[in-house]
Formats: C-alpha cells, structure tokens, sequence
C-alpha cells in the first residue's frame, strides 16, 4: 500500500489570485505617485506634538514649515514616502510570486515527475505525493462496520447498490457519485463527550480528493418533528465541542414534510466544498 508523505501543492490558485492582486496595486501606487505633490516631509516633535516641514531642495536638512491648516499637504507627502517604498516591495514580491511559479511549473513539478514516468517505472516507485486516483483508491477502500439496518425498515438503494435509510439519503449518495466524490456510508466517529468516548455514526463521510480534506454530511430529514429537533441540536452541539464546525468541515441539509431536500443545495454544496476544483 502507498501512503502519502508530501501533501498535493495547492498554492497555484492562491499565489495566482496574490499575484494579480498585487499586481493591480502596483498600478495603482504608481499612478497615485504620479500625481503627488513635489518634495518630501520632515517630522520633528515639539512638546511632545509633531511638526511638519516640506522639503524641496536637495541636502536641506530643515525645510518650510506646514501649518496645521494645510495638514493635508503633511498627509500627501507622508503617503508619497509610503507609496515610493511600497512600489519598492511589490515589484520584489511579483518576482519572487513569478519565479516560483515558473519554477514550479505552477505547483505541479512534483507531482508530475511522477506522473510523467511509464507505468512500469512507476510500479516500482513510492511517489511523496499520490495522485488524485491513488489516494482515492486508497481512502474509498478502508474496511468499517456500519449501523445495522432494522428488519422492517423498507429498502432504499443508491446508484452502486448500497443501502441507505431514506430517500433522501439516496439523492444525496447518488449526486456524490455522479461527482465522483469518495464517501463512506455511516462511517463509526469517536467523539469526545465530557469524560466520555461515544461513538456516532454520520450519514456521510465525504472527501474532497483534490485538498485531501475530509467532510461530515449529515441530512436531519424530519426537522418538524420536535423531539428530532430537539436529538439534531444536541448532536450539532456535541460536534462543535469536537471542533466540528459548519462551513469548515461539516456540510448540513435538512427538509420537512412540507420543505423538502432540495436537490439544488446538494448540488451547490458539492460543487463548493468537494469538488476537485475547490
């Protein structure tokens, strides 16, 4: 079995987003330099107060004093002095931005000194960082023993022939199919309750291949149903004791009888949170 010691670079959609940040900021800085009064600003205190003085000849160590009521010149030259530095140490962050990139081949050199071997050359081998097929494979095939199902509960299968608890649980396995979303069914959960180690079983637990990040997907199906009501609270409080948050690494859906699931928001929190590309 190959385990993964180097995690996937992710930094290429980051950097990228950083660099045309910066990027646009440099234009800007500099058309505002532009347009910035001549001369420089001298601060000196007095009395424990600041004061201010323009500079506008080469090697004058005084310069002409700026009333209070022209604070405004003050704060132009203070912000040209700023902006002339920072114009200094973004084009030094756009290198270093573009040159690892291109070093890197956009974060990919790694994974693809692996990838770009023949199959038989990589047989051998034990690449730092799986490919996405690799650790899927790997993750989707970890053996657990789920919830028994009751005798008399009626039988609702997914796509690939599993069994589920609801109808709804079956939209959901089937749209993380569809998707090609790795998931295990019930998978057992410790959690720490007080003193206590409880063992719970959550309706889905979801990987994002591409970040390597798991997710807990938990469909509460009878919402209108007060003592349900009351048993979701106290497991979603249980969860945020154990540092399981929605939003961060728990993705929620919940219907009643007359607001049922929508398929539509199990579309979208497939595509935000576990799709490859997120």
């Amino acid at each position: 079995m190959k385990y993964e010691s180097l995690s996937p670079n992710l930094l290429k959609g980051a950097l990228e987003n950083r660099l045309k940040e910066i990027q646009q900021q440099l234009l800007h800085t500099k058309k505002a330099l532009d347009k910035a009064p001549p001369g420089r600003i001298r601060i000196s205190q007095k009395h424990g107060h600041p004061e201010y003085y323009l500079v506008t000849e080469r090697g004058c160590l005084r310069g002409k004093y700026i009333p209070k009521k022209h604070i405004q010149l003050a704060a132009q030259l203070a912000q040209k002095d700023y902006d002339s530095q920072l114009i200094d140490l973004l084009k030094t962050e756009i290198a270093a931005l573009q040159n690892y990139l291109h070093d890197t081949r956009n974060g990919t050199a790694i994974s693809k000194l692996y990838t770009r071997l023949c199959p038989s050359r990589r047989a051998l081998i034990q690449p730092v960082t799986l490919t996405d097929e690799q650790y899927a494979e790997q993750w989707q095939s970890v053996l657990f023993e789920g919830l028994p199902f009751d005798p008399d509960m009626p039988e609702h299968l997914t796509a690939r022939d599993e069994r589920v608890r609801s109808k709804s649980e079956v939209i959901i396995a089937d749209a993380l199919i569809r998707h090609g979303i790795p998931y295990r069914y019930e998978y057992p959960l410790k959690l720490n309750k007080g003193r206590q180690l409880l063992t719970i079983y959550p309706d889905f637990l979801c990987l994002n291949i591409h970040t390597r990040q798991e997710f807990l997907w938990e469909h509460f199906g009878m919402m209108d149903d007060p003592d349900y009501a009351h048993k979701t609270t106290a497991k979603l409080r249980l969860y945020e004791e154990n540092g399981i948050l929605p939003g961060r690494n728990l993705l929620l859906t919940m219907e009643t009888q007359t607001e049922p699931l929508s398929t539509r928001a199990v579309e979208k929190i497939i595509v935000e949170f576990l799709t490859p590309s997120n």
